[in-house]
Formats: C-alpha cells, sequence, structure tokens
C-alpha cells in the first residue's frame, strides 16, 4: 500500500539503521493533550444535584454552572480529532517532502506500535472479565466491532455503553489513520486541503441528511463521517502553516484561545440546558466546535511550556484517557465519602490520582517497550519515548 520503492524490510537489519534527519516536536501540544483529557475527565466525572449547592448557600447562577458546564468537556474528544489530524498530516507531509515520497507501511506499522498493544489489552481484558463477572457484560457483538476498530459504530448499533466506551473515539482516528496516508502520499498540497474542504462538506451535509432522517443523536454523534469536520480542521492547519508555527504576540494568543474555549463552554452550557434544541445542536454546535478545536491547537502552537510535568501528562495522555471512567467508578464505589464539600472536592482528586498513576504504569510497563520499536520506522522524530 506504500507509494515508496524504498520501505524498510522488517527482517533487514540496514533498513533498521535508516537515518532520521529531521524532527518536529512540540513539547505545548503534549500540554495541549494533557488539557484536552482533563475536560473530558470533567465531562465524565459525575456532578452534584442542585440542592447539594444550595445547602451550601451557593449562589444560584454559580450551582448551575457547575451543574451544567461539564457538558462542555465532552468537546475534549473534539480537540483530540483537530490535534491528532493536525499532528499526522504535520509529520507525513514533512516525511514526503523530506524524502520525496511517503512510506505509507512504516507509517501504519508506527501506528499499530503506538495505539493497539494498549487498545486490544484493554478490550481484551474487559471481556475476560464480562465473562466472569455477569453484571459487567461486554456482549461479543460489542467485542468483535471493537476489534475490528469500527468500535464507534458498535455503540450506534447496540445502544450499549460499557466501562471503557470511550475507545470509540480510538476507532474513529484508527479509520483516519488507514485511510489518510495514502491521500497524502498521492496529492500535492492543495490537493489535500481540497480533500480537508470536501470532508468538511461531507460533515455537513451528513448532519443535515441524519437530521431530516430523524436519525437518534447518539447515532450522529458516534458516526465517524459527522467527525470529519474536526479532522479537517487540523489538517487544514497543516497546510496553511506549511511547516511553520504561528508567530504570535502573547496577548493575541491569550484572546484567541480564551475565545474559543469560551465559545466550547458556551456551547455544551447550551447543550445542556436546551435539550429540546435538537436541531441546533445537530446543525450548529459540531461546526463551531470543530472551528473552535482548531483554533485551540493554532493558539497553542508556539506557546513556551517548560513545564516537564505537563509534557509528561501530555505523553501518558493515551492511557488516561483509556482508564480514566474506571478509575472515577472504583473511587466512587470503594472510597464512600460524606456529602460534605470538602469530600466532594477530594474525589475528583482521588479519581485524577488513581488514574495518573495506572497511566503511568501503563506507560511504563506496557507501551513503552512497542515506542521502542517505532525508531526503526520512523523519518521525522516527533517525540522522545
Amino acid at each position: 500500500m506504500s507509494t515508496t520503492s524504498a520501505e524498510p524490510q522488517l527482517d533487514s537489519p540496514a533498513s533498521l539503521q535508516q537515518p532520521r534527519t529531521e524532527q518536529f516536536y512540540r513539547p505545548e501540544l503534549d500540554g495541549l493533550r494533557f488539557f484536552a483529557f482533563l475536560a473530558v475527565f470533567w465531562f465524565h466525572f459525575p456532578s452534584d444535584p442542585a440542592f447539594f449547592y444550595s445547602h451550601y448557600h451557593i449562589p444560584v447562577w454559580l450551582g448551575q454552572l457547575l451543574m451544567y458546564s461539564p457538558s462542555a468537556g465532552q468537546h475534549g474528544v473534539d480537540l483530540f480529532f483537530a490535534l491528532s489530524a493536525y499532528l499526522i498530516t504535520e509529520l507525513l507531509m514533512r516525511e514526503k517532502d523530506e524524502r520525496g515520497s511517503l512510506d505509507v507501511r512504516s507509517f501504519y506499522i508506527r501506528r499499530i506500535l503506538r495505539i493497539w498493544p494498549l487498545y486490544y489489552l484493554t478490550i481484551i481484558v474487559f471481556e475476560v472479565v464480562s465473562l466472569l463477572i455477569p453484571s459487567h457484560p461486554f456482549p461479543f457483538p460489542y467485542f468483535l466491532a471493537f476489534s475490528l476498530l469500527a468500535g464507534n459504530w458498535g455503540v450506534i448499533v447496540f445502544h450499549k455503553a460499557f466501562i471503557f466506551a470511550t475507545l470509540w473515539s480510538v476507532s474513529i482516528e484508527e479509520q483516519f489513520y488507514l485511510l489518510w496516508p495514502p491521500v497524502v502520499a498521492r496529492l500535492t498540497r492543495r490537493g489535500i486541503a481540497g480533500a480537508a474542504v470536501l470532508m468538511i462538506v461531507v460533515a455537513n451535509l451528513t448532519r443535515v441528511v441524519m437530521l431530516l432522517a430523524h436519525c437518534k443523536e447518539t447515532a450522529v454523534y458516534f458516526s465517524t463521517l459527522v467527525r470529519l469536520d474536526e479532522i479537517a480542521g487540523g489538517i487544514l492547519l497543516a497546510v496553511l502553516l506549511r511547516h511553520r508555527v504561528p508567530n504570535l504576540r502573547n496577548w493575541i494568543r491569550m484572546i484567541l484561545l480564551g475565545a474559543a474555549i469560551l465559545c466550547v463552554v458556551i456551547t455544551g452550557y447550551l447543550k445542556t440546558i436546551h435539550p429540546q434544541a435538537i436541531k441546533a445542536d445537530i446543525l450548529v454546535s459540531y461546526s463551531a466546535s470543530a472551528a473552535c478545536c482548531t483554533l485551540i491547537v493554532y493558539s497553542v502552537l508556539g506557546m513556551r511550556l517548560k513545564s516537564k510535568s505537563l509534557r509528561y501528562l501530555g505523553k501518558i495522555s493515551y492511557g488516561l484517557y483509556v482508564f480514566h471512567i474506571a478509575c472515577i467508578q472504583l473511587v466512587d464505589k470503594y472510597f464512600k465519602m460524606d456529602p460534605r464539600l470538602i469530600h466532594a472536592l477530594l474525589k475528583p482528586i482521588f479519581s485524577l490520582g488513581l488514574t495518573i498513576l495506572v497511566s503511568a504504569l501503563s506507560y511504563r510497563f506496557i507501551e513503552s517497550p512497542f515506542l521502542k520499536l517505532k525508531r526503526h520506522f520512523t523519518y521525522v522524530q516527533s517525540r522522545p519515548v
């Protein structure tokens, strides 16, 4: 499936020593990755009921904000899509520009080494657990859908959530990783931009068609086609920047970043307090979120990130995303707390701490051994292991 005539052979020692002359690593995007996860964590963490806030004399408006604004956290997934699309497209174009062609096969191997070990270990373990503990079912059709990297379509068809249902977004990213490299390999920069614009058109037309067909909101939400404009935003960013990063004054960055985040928060808030406005949600909020998430990536590119802790948390963000719901539920089940304000504040801290601990162990003992193999198939270094 590769378009190059110089593919490295897996059994050739010489091929494993190919020079990699270019590097592209933006530590600020690791930080952004962690904040995208935090948004999703915020969304999945159970919010307290209204009477909880009134009991502590918290103003009504602030209580409503605390209750409903976490729904904006679901757009953290949109940010992951835009960020991944930007990085993948940027790396593919850099390799193509440097080498004159694109080694699609090596790209697939890199993605397999990055995604599959933790992904398949997770669904296999959960399938075994579901067989041993009937109260945690993971039906075989679900297992099959996720095994084929079509978990999002499985969620649409079977209408059932489970503890690792967040892997639906990984399925969409894997579908993108499968189809996008051959496109980049065959198209010019202008052609890549045209393909991204076409993806935006397809996403919006799909939403209109699904709305007219009275499809369920969950079917819209989990559809790969509906998510294409978020991916297209990241692609267009990579094409238009032409291997550069925005040279913006800090106050301009803050204004752009703040405006984009505020728009996303307001969108999530309005979707929660006006759930009956499904048409407006489908026709407007998806496009608005895609544009805002692209703007967030643009605003962050070029920022200086000196915090090693944030870089590390971004590096383990895949595990954070995979494990956070399980950790939230474990804390909720086994760490019973009094309904006092201090305990309400400690609960998310304990959940986040457990998620970070499990993810750090996963990165060290499950993911890192495979990531070290990536360098044998890498032409543009993007991050130290």
